[in-house]
């Protein structure tokens, strides 16, 4: 499923990207399909470290990113590669890794983590005993 379609391509680079993009004797249909199967696959990669996927519907949050790596991936493909369409893939690329890393989300339920033992899949639990010191008191 990809996280974004063409029309958000040409509504956020503008109507002259894909022009500019692809030559005359490609299938502009297929390679812009290609393109944003290919950056939905990479998202993928980021989102599914706290992410069930597929994801429920289609976050907002996740159509630039799209558009970004499928803009990068169609300019690296035909030789158009200019820096912003680089920068842009980069920030794209560390803000991914931020959700990744549970330090930034989608805007949609966020994974959580429990505090009670018994949600514990994994069987880990920590336990203590009485504390033994304190400011008042000493053995």
């Amino acid at each position: 499923m990809a996280y974004a379609t063409r029309t958000d391509i040409e509504e956020i680079w503008g109507e002259q990207i894909l022009i500019d993009l692809l030559t005359p004797d490609v299938d502009a249909e297929v390679a812009v399909s290609n393109a944003l199967t290919q950056a939905s696959g990479e998202m993928d990669v980021y989102l599914s470290a706290r992410y069930q996927l597929p994801l429920a519907g289609k976050p907002a949050a996740l159509i630039m990113p799209a558009v970004n790596i499928a803009v990068y991936n169609l300019a690296i493909s035909h030789t158009s590669l200019t820096t912003t369409i680089e920068d842009r893939y980069k920030q794209t690329l560390k803000m991914l890794e931020r959700i990744s890393e549970g330090k930034a989300g989608l805007g949609i339920d966020e994974p959580s983590v429990s505090s009670d033992p018994s949600a514990s899949s994994g069987g880990a639990a920590f336990s203590a005993n009485a504390r033994v010191f304190s400011r008042k008191k000493l053995p």
